[in-house]
């Protein structure tokens, strides 16, 4: 990985944090997008002081918004450099429906809609890599839920955290198939994978009943570095050179439910999700 250019998003907590101390150990030029500037400062600055003068670039976006990872999006774009790996790991769990000003349910809109709008829009630098990688950080919470909402994105009812979480955790998988479909024939692929059940701050932002939870299950949960693995590998190994469209756990692939398979739903999905990322007309 020494000198290849690496994209993490959410690498400030949690996996993706474990995700680029262990690329940046490897040699990897970090291109880190986070929401929090001052985080994203303290990572960049702990990043150098363990790992002398890497290369470590910083891009401010909410996921959410879709104008902001346009902007990040056109940053690295403006270097005219490949990017070997994106790492779409940032994430968000709610226990109450909240709306983002574009209209869509915020789970949806940052686990899917600005992953996918933020890899389309890098697709040239992927596709100018050697070898380009998209890594997706899924989760087998997609079982929750039995398909994608076309009808009602916005969980108008029906809401409920774990099969709305889900429901974006499906999209993930879907999204990563689909894109892979779309990939064949070039260098680059695209997969997707469960870390497991992992100890991070996903959900603290919720109410102190559901940090209580948190808590409580926190003992049985795995270290975020044991959960950053299979990322990792997808990002470095070459085992996985020429693989795409899987779902990995572990290391290894992993049978999917026949939801995550669904072509005829990864299409629509996909069309789906560019008209609702494209820019505002006028």
């Amino acid at each position: 990985m020494q000198g290849k250019n690496v994209m993490i998003t959410g690498p400030t907590e949690g996996i993706g944090r474990a995700t680029a101390f262990a690329l940046a150990k490897r040699g990897a030029r970090l291109h880190l997008l986070c929401r929090n500037p001052n985080k994203a400062d303290a990572l960049r600055n702990e990043l150098r002081s363990r790992h002398g003068e890497i290369d470590v670039e910083l891009y401010l976006a909410d996921l959410g918004d879709f104008a902001e990872i346009r902007e990040a999006a056109r940053g690295f774009m403006e270097r005219n450099e490949p990017l070997d790996v994106l790492i779409n790991n940032a994430g968000v769990i709610n226990t109450r429906r909240i709306l983002l000003d574009n209209g869509q349910e915020q789970m949806f809109a940052v686990n899917h809609l600005g992953h996918f709008l933020l890899t389309t829009l890098l697709l040239d630098a992927l596709e100018r890599a050697e070898q380009g990688r998209v890594v997706v950080v899924a989760s087998d919470a997609y079982r929750f839920c039995r398909g994608i909402r076309f009808d009602d994105l916005q969980w108008n009812t029906g809401f409920s955290a774990f099969p709305t979480y889900g429901h974006s955790k499906l999209a993930n998988i879907l999204f990563a198939r689909e894109l892979a479909e779309r990939m064949e024939g070039t260098r680059v692929t695209a997969n997707a994978l469960h870390p497991g059940g992992v100890r991070s701050q996903l959900g603290a932002q919720n109410n102190w009943y559901a940090g209580r939870i948190l808590a409580l299950v926190k003992p049985f949960l795995r270290t975020a570095d044991k959960g950053a693995e299979t990322s990792v590998y997808l990002a470095t190994s070459a085992d996985v050179t020429t693989t795409s469209g899987e779902y990995f756990y572990d290391c290894k692939p992993k049978k999917t439910k026949p939801s995550a398979r669904d072509r005829e739903q990864a299409k629509r999905l996909w069309e789906l999700s560019d008209r609702l990322t494209a820019p505002p007309s006028g």
